[in-house]
């Protein structure tokens, strides 16, 4: 007979999100995301997460 792991209700699932989706107008969450997309300027920060050079993790493109 084969030994299967015990099951346990208390263990966590992964659930896939379309974040898109999931901001409805109207929200905070969706005001905060327009807000953070298109208008407020985030080029300052551009220098400090500089990895032109190769080094490191690709960084996402931002979507603005």
């Amino acid at each position: 007979m084969p030994n299967f792991k015990k099951y346990s209700y208390s263990q966590g699932a992964m659930v896939v999100i379309n974040f898109e989706d999931q901001l409805q107008p109207g929200t905070f969450e969706f005001t905060l995301h327009q807000l953070i997309d298109n208008h407020i300027v985030l080029s300052p920060f551009y220098d400090k997460y500089s990895n032109d050079k190769g080094e490191g993790q690709p960084m996402i493109q931002p979507s603005f």
